[in-house]
């Protein structure tokens, strides 16, 4: 099992937000969350500098991640406390908010596409990544996301 960069975020406070966002993603890559993706949105967001999106397999795997932030993000005394939804889950981490999101789900709000303008970094499982201009986006979308044939009846409403 490879290391945890839960110890590396810890002592960034004088990191950029940008390589904050980034270490806090590779976090999420060690807790196998899929397709994690960090939006650059400064000067294009007020509430924030970067978005990080991520899939997670089920609740107690989105669970397990949010363990993982608040280990790598936390000090004695502070937890972190996520919006929950439904079938996704917000983090605000002040310049940085973090959405997890149960199968089906993440197509349906799209909230990468309220920026099409930002480059988005893409993490593949060993926690690399490679920078998608916004022209390239389209080659991240399965076939159906970039037809605009999104399969809604995949989440049903409890």
């Amino acid at each position: 099992m490879r290391p945890t960069n839960d110890q590396t975020v810890r002592n960034i406070d004088e990191a950029s937000v940008f390589e904050k966002a980034r270490q806090l993603a590779r976090v999420l890559v060690d807790k196998k969350i899929h397709d994690v993706w960090v939006v650059d949105v400064a000067g294009r967001c007020g509430y924030a500098d970067c978005l990080i999106l991520g899939d997670a397999e089920n609740e107690r795997h989105m669970q397990a991640a949010l363990d993982g932030l608040d280990m790598a993000l936390s000090r004695p005394g502070f937890g972190l406390s996520p919006e929950r939804g439904e079938r996704w889950t917000l983090l605000d981490v002040g310049d940085i908010v973090v959405d997890l999101f149960l199968p089906g789900i993440r197509g349906i709000y799209r909230l990468e596409d309220l920026y099409a303008d930002a480059p988005i970094y893409v993490f593949d499982e060993t926690g690399r990544e490679r920078r998608v201009l916004p022209e390239e986006r389209l080659s991240l979308y399965p076939a159906a996301r970039r037809t605009g044939e999104f399969p809604v009846t995949e989440w049903r409403a409890p």
